[in-house]
C-alpha cells in the first residue's frame, strides 16, 4: 500500500513534469539544500529549445512588476501542510449539506483546495479588502524595511546615490496589496472551470488599474469580460459637502474575467412603472420555449422548419386574464401584484394594431390557420407573433403581440445604476452600513453567470453577504447552487481602537448582534449566524439551507511522517498521527488527497467494531482505529470500494507482514480497490 502525500499540492513539482513531458533533456538531477537529489530544470537547455521566442535579458518587453513578485509567484506554487479539520457542532446540517464554510487564511484554504477542486468551480466572486489605509489585514510575509524596499525598487546608483526621491510609503503600500493578491488569484484560476469559469471582483479606484494588469497577466487579457460599473451610493451626506474640492465618489467597478467560452443567461431589469396595458396572461407554456420562439423571432437567417417549429408552440397557448390569476393565487396587494407581473413578464402580453403589407399577410395566415396565435415573416424578413381572434370587419384590430419584458425590463449591461443603496444597514440580519454588498447586486451576478449545480466561491466572503445570496436566489428560482465561503477569523475587539469613528459604530452594532446569539466576537461568527438566520427564513424543502464548517488547522500528521528518513529506525513504527485528531478529521485530510469533493455525502457503519467512513457510498471506504483485523479487512474489501485507506500499523515491527496479508485479501475480493495507507 500507498502512503498518501497528506500535504497540499507542490505546483512547483507539477510545472516540472509539465516541462519534463514536453522537453525531457531540459530535466536533470541534482542535489538540494538537504543533500537529496530531485529533480531540476536546465534553463540553459530549455533556452536553446526555444531559442527563436526568448526575450533577451536586456531587450525592452511590456511587463507589469513591482517588488517581490518572483516571491509572490513562489508563495501560490509552494506546497503547506495544513488541513481541514470539520466542525460538526458550528455546522448546519453537516452530513446532508452541499455547502463549505472554511475559516481561516483564505491562501492556505485555496491551496488546500486547489486539487480537489479543480477546474470546478464556475463562479468567484470576491470583494478583497480596496486598500483604503485602513482594511488591510492579510499578511504573508512580505514585510521588509523601507532600506530594503528602497534597493529593490532601484531608487540608487551604483554609488549609492539616490536618483529621486521616492514616496517609499506609498509605494510599498500597492506592493504589499499586490503581493497579497497575486498569488490568491493565481491558484483561483486553477479552480475556475475551463468551460466557462467566471471570476468578479470587486473594486475601487485605490487598486482598480493595478487589479485589471494582475488579472490580465494571471488571466490572460483575452479572457477580460468586462468592467461592471456599480452605483454603491447616492450623491447626498457627508460626501457632498466636499464636493467644491473634490469629485463625490459614488461608483465601484467589478472586473469580470472568464476561463474557456462563456454562455450568459438573460437579466432583465424592471422599469420603474409598469404599464397596466399589459394584462394578458399566457399558459401551457414554459420560459424556455418561449426563449426559443423569440430567438428565433430574433434571427433573420430563420429556416422555414424553425417557422413551423415556432406555430407548433404557439398553437399551445391559452390566454387568460391577469385579474384571473391574481384571483387564484390570492394575490391582493398592488406590491404583490406588481411584484408578481414583472417576475412573469416574460408570459404577460398586450396587442397593438399594425396596418399595411403586414396586416395584409396575418389575414391571410388567419383564413389558412385553425389557431388562435401563430407567427408572420415579412418580405423583409421581420417576424411578429399575431393573435389572431380577432374580427376582419374591425378596422384597426389589435393583433400584433408585445411582450412585456421586451419593454417594461432593460439589461443592464455594464452599468449596474438601478440597485438600492440606503437602507440597507440590516440587511442581512447584520447591522452595519459600509461594505456590505446589496443581495440584489449578487443574485444578479449569480443569475447572469451560473446555471443549476454550478459551484459558486467567495474567498473573502466577510458577513458572508455572497452565501445568503446564493441561498436566496435558490429559493426563488427553486435551483441548486452549492457554495464555497472563505473567512479569515479576524478579531473585532482589537479593531475597535484603530478605526474610525463611524466604522467603530459599526463594529459595536455588530458585536451587539453577536452578543444577542452568544457568539464570540468574530467576523467569521458573524457569517456563519447569519446563514443560519438565512436558512431559517427559507420554506422550500428543495432548498440547501446548512453548511458544513471546516476549519484550517496544522497537519494531522507528526513530523515523522513527511520526513521518514531523518528518523530514528527505532522510532519508524510510533505513531504517526497526532493524538488529538479524530478520524474524521483524518478523513478529511484523505478526501483533501484522495481529490474527492469536501461536500460528499459521509456516512459511518460499525464492521467488525471497528469505525469505516463511507464517503459517496462505497467510493472511499477509510478506517482509522488503531488496530485492524483481517476479518474487518474483509468485510471491506467484499463491498468493492474505489479507494481504501487505513492507518499503518502502529508499535508493531509485523506491519510489513499485516500489511501484505491486508492487500492479499484485496487482490481476492476486490483487485481494482486503490489502497492508501497513512
Amino acid at each position: 500500500m500507498e502512503h498518501l502525500h497528506m500535504h497540499s499540492l507542490n505546483k512547483i513539482d507539477e510545472n516540472i513534469s509539465k516541462i519534463a513531458n514536453l522537453f525531457p533533456n531540459c530535466v536533470t538531477e541534482a542535489k538540494n539544500d538537504n543533500g537529496e537529489i530531485v529533480h531540476k530544470i536546465d534553463f540553459d537547455m530549455l533556452k536553446q529549445e526555444l531559442s527563436s521566442v526568448l526575450v533577451e535579458e536586456r531587450e525592452e518587453r511590456y511587463q507589469f512588476t513591482w517588488p517581490d513578485k518572483k516571491q509572490a509567484i513562489l508563495t501560490a506554487n509552494a506546497p503547506i501542510n495544513k488541513t481541514l479539520r470539520p466542525c460538526r457542532e458550528e455546522s448546519v446540517d453537516f452530513d446532508t449539506t452541499e455547502n463549505l464554510y472554511i475559516e481561516g487564511d483564505n491562501l492556505e484554504a485555496l491551496k488546500l483546495l486547489q486539487e480537489t477542486y479543480l477546474g470546478r468551480i464556475k463562479m468567484i466572486y470576491i470583494d478583497p479588502p480596496y486598500n483604503t489605509g485602513s482594511d488591510f489585514i492579510y499578511n504573508d510575509n512580505f514585510d521588509e524595511a523601507v532600506d530594503e524596499y528602497t534597493d529593490k525598487n532601484g531608487d540608487y546608483d551604483v554609488n549609492g546615490n539616490q536618483l529621486v526621491k521616492n514616496l517609499e510609503t506609498e509605494g510599498r503600500f500597492h506592493t504589499k496589496w499586490l503581493n497579497m493578491m497575486y498569488p490568491r488569484l493565481k491558484i483561483a484560476r486553477d479552480l475556475l472551470k475551463d468551460d466557462g469559469g467566471i471570476i468578479c471582483i470587486q473594486i475601487d479606484d485605490n487598486e482598480y488599474a493595478n487589479l485589471k494588469k494582475i488579472c490580465d497577466e494571471i488571466f490572460n487579457i483575452s479572457n477580460f469580460v468586462t468592467t461592471i460599473v456599480v452605483k454603491m451610493s447616492e450623491p447626498t451626506g457627508v460626501k457632498m459637502s466636499h464636493a467644491k474640492t473634490r469629485i463625490p465618489k459614488l461608483k465601484e467597478y467589478i472586473l469580470v474575467y472568464k476561463k474557456g467560452d462563456i454562455k450568459l443567461n438573460s437579466v432583465r431589469v424592471p422599469k420603474e412603472k409598469w404599464d397596466n396595458e399589459y394584462k394578458t396572461y399566457l399558459t401551457n407554456i414554459t420560459q424556455e420555449e418561449l426563449d426559443f420562439v423569440k430567438s428565433i423571432r430574433d434571427n433573420e437567417d430563420r429556416t422555414d422548419k424553425e417557422i413551423q417549429e415556432v406555430d407548433e408552440i404557439l398553437k399551445k397557448i391559452s390566454f387568460v386574464p391577469i385579474t384571473t390569476i391574481y384571483n387564484e393565487n390570492n394575490i391582493i396587494t398592488d406590491d404583490d401584484k406588481l411584484n408578481f407581473n414583472y417576475s412573469n413578464s416574460w408570459r404577460i402580453i398586450r396587442t397593438v394594431s399594425m396596418s399595411g403589407g403586414a396586416k395584409e399577410i396575418a389575414d391571410e395566415k388567419k383564413k389558412q390557420m385553425k389557431q388562435t396565435f401563430f407567427n408572420i415573416v415579412t418580405p423583409e424578413k421581420k417576424m411578429y407573433f399575431i393573435k389572431g381572434d380577432y374580427s376582419s370587419d374591425v378596422e384597426s384590430p389589435r393583433i400584433k403581440i408585445l411582450f412585456a419584458d421586451d419593454y417594461l425590463t432593460f439589461n443592464p449591461c455594464d452599468f449596474y445604476y438601478d440597485i438600492k443603496t440606503t437602507g440597507l444597514d440590516n440587511e442581512g440580519y447584520v447591522p452595519f452600513r459600509n461594505g456590505k454588498k446589496p443581495i440584489k447586486l449578487l443574485t444578479r451576478l449569480i443569475k447572469l453567470f451560473t446555471n443549476d449545480n454550478d459551484i459558486v466561491m467567495d474567498f473573502f466572503s466577510g458577513s458572508c453577504s455572497t452565501g445568503h445570496s446564493v441561498m436566496q436566489f435558490c429559493n426563488e428560482e427553486n435551483s441548486k447552487r452549492p457554495f464555497i465561503m472563505v473567512q479569515l477569523q479576524e478579531d473585532i475587539d482589537s479593531q475597535l481602537t484603530k478605526v474610525d469613528k463611524e466604522t467603530k459604530k459599526d463594529l459595536i452594532k455588530i458585536n451587539a448582534f453577536l452578543d444577542k446569539y452568544g457568539k464570540p466576537h468574530y467576523i467569521t461568527e458573524v457569517g456563519k449566524q447569519r446563514l443560519r438566520l438565512a436558512g431559517n427564513d427559507i420554506n422550500n424543502n428543495n432548498v440547501d439551507k446548512g453548511f458544513r464548517v471546516l476549519k484550517i488547522d496544522s497537519t494531522n500528521m507528526e513530523d515523522v511522517y513527511y520526513t521518514p528518513d531523518h528518523i530514528d529506525p527505532n522510532d519508524l513504527f510510533k505513531n504517526n498521527i497526532k493524538s488529538d485528531r479524530t478520524g474524521e478529521d483524518l478523513l478529511f485530510q484523505t478526501m483533501l488527497d484522495l481529490g474527492i469533493m469536501l461536500s460528499s455525502k459521509i456516512e459511518t457503519k460499525k464492521i467488525n467494531g471497528k469505525e469505516v467512513f463511507c464517503v459517496e457510498g462505497n467510493y472511499l471506504m477509510a478506517c482509522f482505529d488503531d488496530t485492524v483485523d483481517e476479518a474487518t479487512i474483509t468485510e471491506i474489501a467484499k463491498e468493492k470500494p474505489y479507494y481504501f485507506v487505513m492507518r499503518a500499523p502502529a508499535n508493531s515491527k509485523d506491519g510489513d507482514s499485516l500489511i501484505t496479508n491486508f492487500e492479499q485479501i484485496f487482490t481476492t475480493y476486490s483487485p481494482d480497490t486503490v489502497r492508501k495507507i497513512l
